[in-house]
Parts: C-alpha cells; sequence; structure tokens
C-alpha cells in the first residue's frame, strides 16, 4: 500500500483549507488532485483532467457523468461534492458501466484502476477524511460487481441494438427524456422505469430477449422519446447495477 507523506507548506493542501474553511469541505477533486501530486501519478494526456493521472481521472469522469455536484473551471467540469457524498452506487457506475463503455476491459488494466482508487480512500482513511465508501469491503464488493459486468455489457448492447430499430420506424417524437433510469418492475412486455428526476415512472415495451436479462433496480443510461402514445427507446449507454451497503 503506497504510504502519504503531507506537504511542508499546510496553507497548500485540501485538509487544512477545509479546516479554514468550514463551511466548504474540500472538494473530491481537490483531494484528488492532492493524492496525485503527492503520490506522483503520471498525467493522463488524453483526460480532461491530466493532473489527477489516469485511474483517478477516470473516476472523476465517471462521477461527473453520474450527476453529482459539479462546478466548471476553465471551461471543464470539476467535482465539487466531498467525499461524504460517494456511495457504493457510484463504485458500481464505474467498475460495471464506465470503464467497459469505455473500452478499459483488460483485467489488468481494470485491476491497476480499481487498485489506484483503493489507494486513494486508504488514503482517505488514514487522513481521518470521511467518505462514502467508508463501510465498504472493498475486495467482495469488486467481487460481487464483476459478476454483472457481462451481463450487464450485453445489455447495453442489445438495447444500443434496439435504438436501431426504433429509428427505423421514423416515428414523430414529440419530446425527449435523457436520464439514469432505475428499473421499478418488469411485466408482460413492459419495463417500468424510474428515472432520477421525474417521480412517475416511465413504460417501456422491450423484446423479451432484453427483458430476461434486465433486473429490478438495473440503471439504464437511455434517451427516451415521446411518440404522443407511448415512450420509445432513442438511444442507450452504459448500464450497472444497484449495489448498496
Amino acid at each position: 500500500m503506497k504510504s502519504a507523506a503531507i506537504f511542508s507548506d499546510p496553507s497548500t493542501n485540501a485538509a487544512n483549507r477545509q479546516t479554514m474553511n468550514s463551511e466548504r469541505p474540500a472538494s473530491i477533486y481537490e483531494l484528488m488532485r492532492e493524492y496525485a501530486i503527492l503520490n506522483k501519478l503520471p498525467p493522463a494526456l488524453e483526460s480532461l483532467t491530466p493532473e489527477l493521472g489516469n485511474s483517478l481521472s477516470l473516476l472523476h469522469s465517471c462521477l461527473v457523468e453520474s450527476g453529482i455536484e459539479r462546478e466548471e473551471a476553465d471551461g471543464k467540469p470539476r467535482v465539487a461534492a466531498p467525499p461524504a457524498e460517494i456511495n457504493s452506487n457510484h463504485l458500481s457506475h464505474f467498475l460495471v458501466g464506465f470503464l467497459p463503455f469505455n473500452s478499459i476491459t483488460a483485467k489488468n488494466d481494470i485491476n491497476n484502476a480499481l487498485f489506484e482508487i483503493y489507494s486513494f480512500f486508504h488514503w482517505l482513511d488514514k487522513r481521518g477524511i470521511p467518505h462514502g465508501l467508508a463501510n465498504l469491503d472493498f475486495t467482495k464488493a469488486v467481487r460481487e460487481l464483476s459478476s454483472d459486468q457481462e451481463r450487464c455489457l450485453r445489455l447495453s448492447h442489445l438495447l444500443d441494438d434496439e435504438t436501431g430499430r426504433v429509428l427505423e420506424d421514423q416515428m414523430e417524437i414529440m419530446d425527449t427524456v435523457t436520464d439514469i433510469f432505475s428499473v421499478v418492475k418488469i411485466e408482460g412486455e413492459f419495463a417500468y422505469l424510474r428515472g432520477r428526476k421525474y417521480a412517475e415512472p416511465f413504460r417501456l415495451r422491450l423484446p423479451s430477449h432484453i427483458l430476461c436479462l434486465l433486473e429490478p433496480k438495473d440503471n439504464l443510461d437511455l434517451v427516451l422519446g415521446d411518440t404522443a402514445e407511448k415512450w420509445v427507446l432513442l438511444e442507450a449507454g452504459q448500464v450497472f447495477p444497484d449495489y448498496e451497503i
């Protein structure tokens, strides 16, 4: 496990900035940047946040996609939420949905990314900085989530194929909804999906070969279209299971 030294100038590190400004705890981005500097992580040159190194840049991008609180700096999004707002579903999103969707599927690449992320949260523990994964058995969570990776990746591909079939029908779309939807229930030919931004579920007809792979509480990154008669699938992205501790 990597050990972390403390900056010689305490006014420059995120933990001390949190002490000086008790109204705003240090953000995930600030702490990731401090960790990357202390551990001399090589820059991720193709990332929007190269200063975080490859693995933390990937996690940071995933958190931005998840809808966690963020701010703009130099035209780029930065996670503004403190680490206490991270939860186990963010890990599920990252491992099962985000990494495969970004073509990171080699076991060695995944293990390297997960080790750096584990080391980051262990560093937070050593600093006494609260975070939402403090009670998580990281190894167990990775094992359980990895077992769902193949199913969710297949679902993502099948849903994407279904969007092509829908678009071929050239239906008139009155409105669209973009969200990460959770599967409420599966009934007959329909999946009932609840978005994070909407209270009422959406009823979406799907073919049986997709429904048989869906599970309650699966999270689906979708764009739905309203034809005035029904909801149809226009775009499909990442799929990942609900994972709560």
